[in-house]
């Protein structure tokens, strides 16, 4: 606005210098003639040092006609100048009003009670089937939030991830539009991280279909855990053990919430962009970009895992592919990717605070950043736990065999907490259950 200002101002100065003419002048010269500005003539002259100087002049009716033309000419430019600065003026002024108008909308993010529900709403399942409630209830509530959060970004862009009205003949299109947008939307750092979040509860959802259809021992285990429940008292005394996961869901989706409040037009990638570039923000980038790699490690372990036991059999102990690096591949990706998406929310904040947010940014974050340090405690303690477990149930299975000890020794157990024998809750059971176990 301040240079749309000086070009008006330049306009109004340059209309204005229509109404002043030139003043006509003389020169001075040593042979005593006379160069004067116009047709102005001399008829005395007055000597001075040697010098002649020409005294006011004679203008002729002539020049004095012709000036007049000239004047009323430049008059009427100056008028035609003023106004047209007038009307510039308003033209700029109209056009940055639009402009503001029509700017991109603020990021409005799903409310608290919305992303509960959609934490709450699949965790339900556990009074149908107890594991479900820490299966496809943990995978949706994920899966659901995320989504959530990417058509906020989405709408704050301008696009659209899905259509109002979905019927079986638009849904094609539908996926084809999805796709588009959310390639679209990826170069953002919040979206890439909404992404992330949403790949993994959609892919952890498939998986663990596939797992039911077609793997018997699984089935088995579900209803193992089942009947173990039912043991315990009726349905509704499910309901705190359900709350709490739920709850537990919400707290590993609230790192997103602090990028997306935060991190709106922050480029995941700077390649070809110059420029210094605030190392917070650099490590930020490498955050978000280790949450997707973790989930990428762990979905590499299940298709690793499931690949071996349908060519070696389901008794086959899975030494090769990630597993030569990481005993546990599945559990040990989860954690790098739930820690890494809690990382990033606080340096997201710290990014903002240094940005001159200063301790205000830290305050109104807070809630945020408390809840997604209990998150990331809490999905870290479950599967810490619960590698513990299965490192415990290998070792009785495969411990005499040379191979299993030879494996041991050259691969990386991960992150685990304790040593436990049997798992002592559902959630344990069934995560030791999960696509990782080799029992």
């Amino acid at each position: 606005m301040r240079a749309i200002r000086y070009a008006t101002l330049a306009l109004y100065i340059g209309s204005a210098r229509g109404f002043i003419s030139p003043i006509p002048h003389a020169t001075l010269r040593h042979d005593g003639g006379c160069e004067a500005a116009g047709t102005i003539q001399s008829n005395k002259s007055v000597k001075n040092n040697g010098l002649t100087r020409l005294p006011t002049s004679v203008i002729s009716r002539e020049h004095v006609g012709s000036k007049e033309i000239t004047r009323s000419k430049t008059f009427t430019s100056g008028i035609a100048l003023g106004l047209l600065a007038i009307v510039s003026n308003s033209a700029i002024v109209h056009a940055a009003k639009k402009t503001v108008e029509v700017s991109a909308p603020a990021i409005v993010l799903p409310t608290t009670s919305t992303l509960l529900l959609a934490c709450l709403l699949p965790t339900l399942l556990g009074f149908y089937k107890s594991e479900y409630g820490v299966s496809y209830g943990y995978g949706t509530a994920i899966a659901s939030s995320s989504c959530l959060v990417l058509s906020s970004l989405a709408s704050a862009a301008g696009m659209s991830l899905l259509p109002s009205s979905l019927t079986p003949s638009t849904v094609i299109p539908a996926i084809q539009t999805f796709v588009t947008s959310l390639k679209s939307l990826t170069g953002n750092l919040p979206a890439f991280h909404a992404a992330s979040l949403l790949f993994y509860g959609t892919r952890l959802d498939l998986f663990l279909l596939y797992r039911e259809l077609c793997l018997p021992r699984f089935r088995a285990m579900r209803e193992r855990i089942e009947d173990r429940t039912k043991k315990q008292g009726s349905r509704l005394k499910r309901t705190p053990f359900i709350l709490s996961c739920a709850f537990l869901y919400y707290c590993m989706m609230c790192p997103l919430l602090v990028t997306s409040s935060l991190c709106d037009g922050i480029p995941m990638c700077r390649c070809g962009v110059g420029g210094p570039v605030a190392p917070l923000e650099q490590i930020l980038r490498v955050l978000v970009g280790l949450t997707l790699s973790g989930f990428l490690l762990g979905a590499l372990g299940d298709l690793n895992k499931s690949l071996g036991k349908m060519i070696n059999g389901e008794d086959a102990l899975i030494t090769g592919g990630v597993f030569r690096v990481f005993r546990h591949p599945n559990y040990t990706g989860e954690v790098i990717g739930w820690v890494s998406s809690c990382l990033a929310a606080f340096t997201a904040v710290a990014l903002k605070a240094a940005q001159g947010g200063g301790l205000a940014v830290w305050k109104s974050q807070a809630t945020y950043l408390g809840l997604s340090v209990l998150g990331a405690i809490g999905i870290t303690f479950v599967l810490g736990t619960a590698t513990a477990g299965l490192e415990y149930r290998q070792n009785e299975k495969y411990g005499d065999t040379e191979e299993y000890k030879d494996w041991v020794k050259r691969s990386w157990v991960g992150f685990t907490l304790g040593k436990r024998k049997e798992p002592s809750s559902t959630v344990e059971e069934s995560t030791e259950g999960d696509s990782d176990s080799q029992d």
